[in-house]
């Protein structure tokens, strides 16, 4: 080959290898950064993750995955500084999702099938919609206590034979846990979380420590997400759910998408989209939550959605209104007596 053939041949590859990696610049380029802001558990989000970048390859999906009073403390620093990152929000904390949309930070937007959703479990301007609905219940260790010793209540747990037997989440790290704080203090007043601290009853972390703490029998009861107990049929059989007959405790898990002047909201509407259609919404059971949309069945091990809701605490106008308005009250009261 002569030096003229040889120069030739290597303007010739470097032209074709820049082209190569032009192209797949671009294509990189081209892909759209979507966030998403969620409690939703890290399974759920591996069993989900892979079914968007399937559906929707044009984007690159991003989580940020937490407690809901951690992304609402990460969102409210964001909004503090200037901009939001997060497209979508998932998490259950319905109040302060009620507060953004009265700051009109979150988009109007009415996902596919979301007109299904009850109505008092969505708001009525469409700026957030109920993804799927977790249950507070009780649960505990069956090798370290019996039916027969169980409480029949919330309320129970103040008898003096439950002394440092039982346990819950923080209201200041889960959502969940919030919302339960303010159905017991609606339904019972402070005195009955003073009872609670006299009985040495332990408020700490999120669903996962009340989890951690039944297995290590350190607390053998607690208040928790049934789909926690749900996860654990197979590899921890001892630890098993029962229903307060003072009424279990229904979440609303919320999807809202970020108000935002970036060009995200279409796709963002689209993955609103997917996570209301039916593949969505068999991931919400599979993550053995109850479906926002009606017509899907229980998840695995669960009893039927109407069972419980006829023997749930209510939610009504008033309430949202209410807790909402003494959203931080309520936590700084929980502090000062359980802390």
């Amino acid at each position: 080959m002569t030096s003229k053939t040889l120069n030739i041949f290597l303007v010739l590859f470097i032209f074709a290898t820049q082209s190569a990696c032009t192209k797949k610049t671009d294509s990189a380029e081209a892909k759209q950064n979507i966030w998403i802001y969620t409690s939703l558990y890290k399974d759920t989000i591996a069993d989900i993750q892979p079914k968007l970048e399937k559906e929707f390859p044009n984007i690159k999906f991003n989580f940020y995955q937490a407690g809901s009073e951690e992304v609402a403390s990460k969102v409210n620093g964001e909004q503090i500084a200037g901009q939001i990152q997060a497209d979508i929000m998932i998490s259950s904390d319905r109040f302060w999702y009620e507060d953004l949309a009265r700051q009109g930070k979150l988009l109007s937007y009415k996902p596919v099938n979301t007109d299904k959703v009850d109505a008092f479990y969505k708001n009525s301007e469409g700026f957030y919609h109920t993804l799927s609905y977790p249950v507070m219940v009780m649960a505990y260790n069956s090798e370290a206590l019996t039916e027969k010793e169980l409480p029949s209540s919330f309320k129970d747990l103040t008898d003096k034979k439950f002394k440092a037997k039982a346990s819950s989440g923080s209201p200041l790290a889960s959502g969940t846990n919030f919302t339960t704080v303010a159905f017991l203090q609606r339904a019972y007043g402070w005195e009955f979380f003073k009872s609670l601290r006299e009985n040495d009853f332990l408020a700490e972390g999120g669903n996962s420590g009340v989890i951690r703490r039944l297995q290590s029998k350190e607390r053998p009861i607690g208040i928790v997400l049934l789909e926690n107990i749900l996860r654990l049929k197979e590899s921890d059989p001892r630890i098993k759910a029962f229903f307060p007959k003072d009424g279990v405790i229904i979440q609303s898990n919320v999807l809202a998408i970020v108000k935002k002047e970036t060009n995200t909201h279409g796709n963002a509407q689209k993955v609103a989209d997917w996570l209301f259609s039916q593949e969505g919404q068999s991931a919400m059971t599979r993550s053995f939550m109850y479906s926002g949309v009606p017509g899907y069945p229980a998840p695995v091990g669960a009893p039927e959605f109407s069972r419980l809701m006829s023997q749930a605490k209510k939610w009504d106008s008033e309430f949202v209104e209410q807790t909402l308005k003494d959203r931080e009250k309520i936590k700084e009261e929980f502090s000062k007596i359980m802390f």
